[in-house]
């Protein structure tokens, strides 16, 4: 792992907390709300499990600014249905092993103890009785991270991804779409050499 300055968690905590104040503000308006399947309190938690896995840090930015959340709520909304209780029992079972082992909601955690947390939770360490009858606690860390890297590395028509951060965080061109309109004149001298 990536040592974590001091600056770094302050910018993590900042981050987590204003996106929680930005998830929030909406519902002070009636009946809006931002999210096609996650509630506001499961987005702020599922986005500091997602900046844990994809982290912002010297080289750019991570899950939170990539608005991997917004991949993972818009696809459980639409084709991971199949998926939408595993996720509603594992946030909740998240936050009881959190509250059970710190005395904290997870995303209230300091950086250092949630990797810790989440390092436990993929070895199917934390407590046992918040998982009880759900999916196992190492199940539950491989969807969400496979959703992360999927919310991260693909298109941004699917929710995430926003402004191919991935794509210039690799130094790649944006991928070719096939039947987008393409400049014919840089084709042709593409196909002469």
């Amino acid at each position: 792992m990536i040592p974590i300055s001091s600056d770094r968690r302050d910018f993590l905590k900042t981050s987590i907390f204003g996106i929680s104040g930005v998830f929030m503000l909406p519902s002070c308006l009636k009946d809006y709300t931002p999210w096609q399947f996650f509630t506001e309190k499961e987005a702020v938690c599922i986005t500091a499990i997602c900046e844990q896995i994809i982290p912002t840090d010297e080289y750019g930015p991570g899950a939170t600014y990539a608005g991997v959340v917004f991949y993972m709520d818009k696809q459980l909304a639409e084709i991971f249905t199949r998926d939408q209780e595993d996720y509603r029992a594992g946030i909740k079972a998240i936050q009881k092993s959190a509250q059970m082992v710190h005395g904290e909601k997870f995303e209230a955690l300091d950086f250092d103890i949630q990797t810790n947390f989440l390092l436990n939770m993929e070895a199917g360490e934390l407590p046992n009785e918040p998982w009880e009858l759900i999916i196992s606690q190492k199940s539950l860390f491989r969807k969400i991270t496979e959703h992360s890297m999927q919310g991260f590395y693909g298109a941004p028509r699917h929710g995430g991804n926003k402004n191919y951060i991935s794509y210039t965080l690799m130094d790649l061109d944006y991928p070719y779409i096939a039947g987008k309109k393409r400049d014919t004149q840089s084709i042709d001298q593409h196909d002469e050499k």
